[in-house]
């Protein structure tokens, strides 16, 4: 059972939502104050600790579940997960190259619609230029090789586009990550189109000095090469 006093842990309001109670455990959990191996307390007594309904707290248990924080277990009752574990919780029905794909646009949607707007904002006219000879070819002609070469060299040119070492030096240092999938998307003259399509986009979108477009182009684009 947990050592934790959960006595200690003031009421609250009996309007409190399942979210509310869900992102209150989940606190505790995360700063380590209820810790892996931790036993919630029952049901009935954590609802009257926290001055809600059993039903908040169902509620709330079972949104922890879903994203792996707590497990219910047959004779300990509600169990506080390993953080690790909890991290990956909602891929975990996927295979590893599914979750792994995931994972990737995940990381992707983070940074680059951000890079491609700053990129808009402080672009050049030898920036443009390069950036449109990477967008020069037909890929339904092209080989698989050049279209992987093109793709790789136009993001980290929109990085180099932000003026900023940082952001291209994450740039290069990521595409390695990101490769793979990238060979799997650009392996049909389909797929091909489909990211030319999404850089030319992007590229009209930072020329034009729409930060806002050009983010939301990348975004659209990370997400259409990632269901690729």
């Amino acid at each position: 059972m947990s050592s934790i006093d959960w006595d200690q842990l003031s009421a609250t309001p009996r309007t409190a939502t399942a979210t509310a109670i869900a992102a209150r455990l989940m606190d505790l959990v995360s700063t380590g104050a209820v810790p892996a191996g931790s036993a919630l307390p029952p049901e009935r007594d954590l609802a009257a600790q926290l001055g809600v309904s059993r039903t908040t707290i169902r509620e709330a248990i079972h949104e922890l579940t879903l994203k792996g924080v707590v497990r219910r277990r047959q004779g300990s009752g509600t169990v506080v997960l390993d953080p690790s574990d909890a991290a990956s919780s909602l891929l975990r029905d996927m295979s590893q190259t599914e979750r792994e794909a995931v994972e990737v646009t995940d990381f992707r949607s983070t940074f680059e619609p951000e890079i491609a707007g700053l990129a808009a904002s402080r672009r050049t006219d030898s920036d443009l230029l390069l950036l449109a000879s990477l967008c020069d070819f037909d890929p339904v002609t092209a080989t698989l090789e050049h279209s992987l070469e093109y793709d790789q060299r136009f993001h980290e040119t929109i990085a180099a586009t932000t003026h900023n070492h940082l952001i291209l030096a994450l740039s290069r240092a990521t595409s390695e990550w990101v490769s793979e999938f990238r060979r799997t998307s650009h392996s049909t003259a389909e797929g091909r189109t489909t990211s030319l399509n999404g850089h030319r986009a992007i590229l009209a979108a930072i020329e034009a000095g729409r930060p806002d477009d050009a983010a939301r182009l990348m975004r659209e684009h990370v997400a259409e090469v990632g269901r690729i």
